[in-house]
């Protein structure tokens, strides 16, 4: 073993970490952590035997190339992610409104987005978004008002389809976490609301909205997590975030143990440090609710 941490570059670092998870801390979040280490630390142990680690040393021109070329795949997906869930927050809201709306018609609509992004499939969803959507505004007449409107949607870029695709599908979840969170208020603080002569988007506004956001925080965040692991799926139309820059390296290098334990490595990372700020803030806002 010792010999086999000798050969890679981050099997010391690794080790210590794995261990130092293994014996700190109390609690359920302590036991699961421990558990994930000990998962982990077999595969990455059998992966330092091999001698390719070579390709992503930082020490050599090589692997700091190769490992620059990564770390720009993690921004773009972190990036991508944000952005699909800033999009994602604004469609989750209005939905969640729309569902609660006295229209009839309203309500109908949002249900059947809801419910179609939900049992759709994701990848499914972005394969449709990135082939077949630019083909159907293709097909409309080119002066007509649709096409002036949607035409940018004819040269659909990789980003932009996964980002179509990850905001339409996050919205749909968003929407329900924020639904329960807004019938989470009482009803007697709008009622009271309402009784002094405020409307009904004012009280939504300044009564609903600010206590709903106590419960809606922690489950947006853990949102934000899925939304990051879904985004390895654009790799699937030559997106080049994080997972396709990997594979690009893999078919170049044929060293696909070391790039992918690395790639595994990096998104364990991203999505632990999510998730301690997910139970952060559950703590924190989940206290006052």
């Amino acid at each position: 073993m010792v010999e086999w941490l000798g050969r890679c570059p981050y099997g010391r670092w690794f080790l210590r970490r794995a261990v130092s998870a293994l014996v700190r801390g109390r609690g359920e979040h302590a036991l699961n952590r421990r558990a994930a280490c000990l998962l982990l630390l077999v595969p990455f142990l059998s992966g330092c035997a091999g001698d390719g680690w070579h390709i992503v040393d930082p020490r050599t021109a090589e692997g700091w190339g190769n490992l620059s070329f990564l770390m720009a795949g993690a921004g773009l997906t972190l990036g991508l992610s944000a952005t699909a869930l800033l999009l994602a927050i604004g469609i989750g809201l209005l939905t969640a409104i729309a569902r609660s709306s006295r229209w009839r018609l309203l309500r109908m609509t949002s249900g059947a987005y809801v419910e179609l992004m939900r049992t759709l499939p994701l990848f499914v969803l972005l394969l449709w978004v990135f082939y077949a959507l630019p083909i159907l505004v293709q097909g409309l007449a080119p002066d007509s008002v649709g096409f002036r409107a949607l035409g940018w949607i004819a040269d659909l870029t990789p980003f932009a389809a996964a980002l179509i695709a990850l905001a339409l599908n996050a919205g749909a979840f968003l929407s329900e976490i924020f639904r329960a969170g807004i019938e989470g208020v009482p009803k007697g603080q709008v009622e009271a609301a309402q009784s002094l002569g405020m409307g009904r988007w004012l009280t939504l506004r300044r009564i609903i909205l600010p206590q709903a956001l106590r419960r809606m925080l922690p489950p947006t965040v853990g949102q934000f997590i899925h939304t990051v692991k879904d985004s390895s799926l654009a790799s699937a139309i030559g997106l080049a975030e994080l997972t396709r820059r990997a594979t690009e390296l893999q078919t170049q290098t044929y060293r696909p143990l070391e790039l992918y334990t690395l790639l595994a490595l990096e998104y364990l990372v991203i999505l632990l440090i999510l998730s301690r700020l997910s139970r952060w803030l559950e703590r924190r806002w989940g206290q006052a609710v």
